[in-house]
């Protein structure tokens, strides 16, 4: 057995107990010492994240809850075959069945709310994964079975490893878990997650890349399913800017975004004039170097932009548009989520630069009003947001273990 895995979970083993019962860790003399004046305690060998997800977990789980509770079977298979996920996983099922069996391993996709929809084992990990509700409909969220892997990719939106104690519910200190989020590739939010877990002493660096490879493998599916999607136009301008057509990316210029994104905010359709001002404003270009761009963005859509008036003549989402949805509807979690930074930053058109400013602003003012102190803390870990900053600081419990983060970054946004 490797002795490097042995003595990482010993490790985790004493942190996760100090945790719990409030004692005071060992302190390795490589590692900074733990704060003592408070429970805000930096546990020895345990990742900020994980700190901050045990500090989560404490308020509603018991660390010897034994399973996770688990939803019925027929709302399961209907979710699952509901799900763009379950599309996506068509042609991956035989490969990772064959990893599974070849590997010793259980797979598993769960939805946003981290309940599984699907799980396939190996024999002795499908007879584990059982006890603790590892099945299709077990609700693995961090609320009602504390810190795992999947928890925190849906969390993070990043690839994660947990490793034995790190999990906060004891009954699984025996399994290792990689987890991977899953995106849609046109709007980019978030679908699900994809979970790779064996027990402790199958870890492996390549977990983590195996789960990171098989979740893009699913993106990708999904980017090209047909089902009502033939003639689907998906504009995502908020942060990085995507555009698929019928779940194909196109790779366009910036005043081919803009163009884009001023028809879809006008879906009655504009004047040429209306179209040149909301585009160039008063810029010195002419209405013919107008009508040139759109004839190449109309052979680019394959003749979906109508003229007399100008108009998209195909099925449009634009990220924009829905996290006005969420904000209009109270859902300021949903449009927070949607929401991955300024709408075409670089545009100077006035429509554009109006909608990137109210937007903007928005959310913010959404994200700060909602006293949800886990919200905040997920807006202010992607966007540097003084006031948010400020308004996570005063939530936060003095106990917390975000709470000195917060307060780091705050200052040094002020040095800055």
């Amino acid at each position: 057995m490797n002795d490097r895995l042995s003595l990482e979970r010993q490790q985790l083993i004493r942190a996760w107990g100090g945790f719990v019962h409030r004692r005071v860790p060992e302190v390795r003399p490589d590692v900074p010492g733990p704060d003592l004046a408070g429970p805000d305690t930096t546990w020895p060998t345990v990742t900020p994240e994980v700190a901050a997800s045990w500090a989560r977990s404490a308020l509603t789980v018991s660390p010897e809850r034994v399973c996770a509770p688990v939803l019925s079977e027929t709302d399961v298979r209907h979710a699952w075959r509901e799900s763009a996920l379950e599309y996506g996983m068509r042609g991956l099922i035989p490969e990772l069945t064959r990893l599974a069996e070849d590997a010793d391993l259980i797979v598993a996709v769960g939805d946003v709310d981290g309940t599984l929809l699907w799980t396939q084992g190996s024999e002795r990990m499908t007879a584990l994964a059982r006890r603790v509700n590892f099945v299709p409909g077990g609700q693995w969220g961090e609320g009602t079975v504390g810190t795992n892997a999947l928890a925190l990719s849906l969390r993070t939106r990043q690839p994660v490893r947990v490793f034995s104690a790190e999990h906060y519910v004891q009954t699984v200190h025996d399994w290792v878990c990689y987890s991977s989020p899953i995106r849609d590739p046109g709007s980019g939010a978030l679908l699900g997650v994809l979970d790779l877990s064996s027990t402790w002493e199958h870890s492996t660096p390549l977990g983590l890349a195996s789960a990171r490879h098989y979740a893009a493998q699913i993106e990708q599916a999904i980017g090209g399913r047909p089902p009502g999607a033939a003639d689907a136009l998906s504009l995502s301008f908020c942060g990085s800017p995507r555009v698929t057509l019928g779940g194909r990316r196109l790779h366009l210029t910036p005043r081919q975004h803009e163009l884009l994104g001023v028809l879809a905010l006008n879906p009655g359709g504009l004047s040429l004039d209306a179209l040149h001002a909301h585009v160039y404003g008063d810029q010195p270009v002419s209405l013919s170097t107008l009508k040139s761009e759109v004839s190449t963005l109309r052979a680019l859509l394959g003749g979906q932009i109508a003229s007399r008036p100008y108009r998209l003549s195909v099925p449009v989402t634009l990220d924009a548009q829905r996290i006005e949805e969420h904000l209009l509807a109270g859902r300021a979690a949903q449009a927070a989520e949607l929401f991955d930074g300024p709408l075409l930053p670089n545009s100077a058109s006035p429509l554009l630069t109006y909608w990137r400013e109210y937007l903007g602003a928005a959310v913010q003012a959404a994200v700060c009003r909602s006293g949800d102190p886990d919200l905040l803390w997920r807006y202010a870990s992607r966007f540097d947001d003084p006031e948010c900053l400020d308004v996570l600081d005063d939530l936060l419990p003095a106990g917390d273990p975000r709470r000195p983060v917060v307060r780091a970054r705050r200052a040094a946004l002020d040095a800055f």
